[in-house]
């Protein structure tokens, strides 16, 4: 039978690219990852990852295992809402910078919350440079930030 924990860690390393930053997301240590990720491996008797250095790729075994434990992580969170009667809250992770309108900010998240009373803002507030890497590593899910025209991408941008 499959550890759903170990599943947990095996979806978090291939989600941050990495040991140490799984290990960030899942509470852990990166060698307690580690020997997560090992355990699954002789589980499963196959090898789930080409290690190198600090860069982790998928081995086929692992691409095929990826979509399976995805879906039995969604299973079992499916399953413990149905039983327990309780919805599980969504959390959406928005970075802002220090310097935007906090007034104008304030409206448009309290109407955020009364139109989804079943998501949960999380709101950061720092710098532009430290949000875009908190982007770019996963640990925010949108970031409202200050950038000049044609400095990387965006889902969506308006001049000031």
């Amino acid at each position: 039978m499959l550890d759903l924990d170990l599943l947990h860690s095996f979806v978090s390393v291939v989600d941050a690219g990495g040991f140490t930053a799984a290990g960030e997301r899942v509470h852990r240590s990166q060698s307690t990852v580690s020997q997560q990720i090992r355990k699954l491996e002789e589980t499963l008797e196959c090898p789930l990852f080409l290690r190198e250095g600090r860069q982790v790729q998928l081995t086929e075994e692992g691409e095929r295992l990826l979509g399976y434990a995805r879906r039995m992580l969604a299973l079992s969170t499916e399953v413990r809402e149905a039983v327990s009667g309780r919805k599980r809250v969504d959390v959406i992770r928005l970075g802002i910078p220090d310097d935007f309108a906090v007034d104008a900010l304030t409206a448009v998240v309290a109407a955020f919350a009364r139109t989804r009373p079943a998501v949960q803002l999380s709101v950061r507030c720092d710098l532009t440079a430290v949000l875009t890497r908190s982007l770019e590593r996963g640990d925010l899910d949108v970031a409202l930030l200050k950038r000049e025209p044609g400095a990387g991408t965006a889902l969506a941008a308006w001049p000031e």
